[in-house]
């Protein structure tokens, strides 16, 4: 390769399509025992996707596994995980289709997901056995797909940690590599979400990112196989990137968008004081981190009127962190300190709320930057006090709180 097209390679974020991967392009590189398992794989899932309708930005549901899918061949994955790939939101898909037809008790529930996950086992160890495919790793991609499938009795903390705690270091690493490239593609079509969540979204990404790392230090002590490893580290910054753009749309988006195009006929906004604000919150966030050395952990400093801006950003991680684990209450409490604090600090800009509001996304976004940037770039940089890898910190709050109650600290 050309020089400098490989430079471009090593640093362009990899491109998703907005429809299903033709599954020639997902095999055309695998011998031919891998091409007719995959081959067989795809058409499992496309059968299930079939039904299913088109995401919210009008998007094929099938588009979603077969970009996961290329991406893992891109970085260069063994063939079990392409197939995982495939197959990663099949039993999830298909236990809400089937529980839904019907209310179930917890136990029927459980019952059903146990016959779903035994259905779909035999389903690829046939695959296996007529492609001639090892049937041991065929029970591999069974156990990996099981290990994505997010059980709904369960907080998406507790779901993630399934993957960086499970015993066997063949399933938890294929399964990060599966995770990593659905969370690219998920980020890369984060139209998808609502607005207020997009960056909640990519806080997900975030904590997912700050696992991968450390299961890549995990890999590195255990001298795994080098292609797995260097197909980790792909992902990982592929994955990290692809995330540090969707927050630099963000941040512009509430950052450019607050200053509108004089003319006839332009919203009355007070540019200069937006731009005034943004500053001094572009310039608070450099000093928390050159200075006050912040964002290396989950922090709650103290935010009341008169302590410096930099404090709007102690609390960053541990923000995101409340809505994570269900608890708005908490994430909601800590949106209206924010507010109460710029509203008195900021006064004299003569600044609506909504003003105030689009200020304060604009510094989550710019502060979330950093920290994909700092994880990406900094070897020895994971963000301490947020390690569901040893299990939840909170590991009673890891199960849906009832109706009517919030999990707190």
């Amino acid at each position: 390769m050309d020089p400098a097209r490989h430079v471009l390679e090593e640093v362009r974020i990899w491109e998703s399509f907005p429809d299903p991967i033709p599954p020639e392009r997902i095999v055309e590189d695998m011998d031919p025992r891998d091409r007719a398992f995959v081959l067989t794989m795809y058409e499992t899932s496309a059968s299930l996707y079939a039904g299913l309708p088109p995401r919210r930005n009008g998007q094929a549901a099938f588009a979603h596994p077969t970009n996961v899918a290329l991406f893992l061949v891109r970085a260069r994955t063994q063939a079990h995980v392409v197939a995982a790939g495939l197959l990663h939101d099949v039993l999830e898909d298909r236990m809400d289709t089937e529980k839904g037809a019907a209310a179930q008790s917890p136990e029927d529930a459980e019952r059903l997901e146990r016959a779903i996950r035994g259905q779909f086992g035999e389903a690829v160890v046939r695959a296996a056995s007529r492609t001639d495919f090892p049937r041991e790793i065929a029970e591999r991609v069974v156990e990996v797909v099981w290990t994505l499938t997010r059980h709904k009795a369960d907080l998406y903390y507790k779901s993630i940690s399934g993957i960086f705690t499970h015993s066997d270091p063949a399933v938890r690493l294929a399964a990060a590599l599966v995770k990593l490239a659905d969370r690219m593609h998920n980020i890369q079509t984060i139209e998808n979400y609502h607005e207020d969540e997009q960056i909640y979204q990519c806080f997900k990404n975030i904590f997912i990112l700050n696992n991968a790392k450390q299961l890549r230090e995990e890999m590195r002590a255990r001298g795994v196989d080098p292609r797995m490893a260097q197909s980790l580290e792909k992902l990982f910054k592929k994955c990290g990137k692809a995330t540090f753009q969707a927050l630099l749309r963000i941040d512009r988006r509430f950052g450019t968008g607050a200053f509108p195009q004089s003319g006839a006929g332009a919203p009355a906004q007070p540019a200069a004081s937006m731009f005034s604000i943004l500053t001094i919150l572009a310039l608070a966030l450099r000093k928390f981190m050159l200075e006050i050395q912040g964002l290396w952990s989950v922090t709650e400093g103290r935010l009341e009127p008169g302590a410096p801006v930099y404090h709007l950003y102690h609390g960053i991680v541990k923000k995101y962190d409340h809505w994570l684990h269900h608890e708005r209450r908490a994430f909601d409490r800590q949106v209206e300190r924010e507010m109460s604090y710029c509203r008195a600090t900021f006064a004299d800009l003569g600044l609506s709320d909504d003003d105030l509001h689009r200020a304060i996304q604009y510094k989550d976004a710019m502060a979330l930057e950093e920290v994909v940037a700092s994880l990406l770039y900094l070897d020895r940089y994971v963000i301490r006090g947020f390690q569901c890898s040893q299990m939840c910190r909170r590991n009673q709050n890891c199960l849906k709180a009832t109706p009517g109650e919030e999990a707190e600290f």
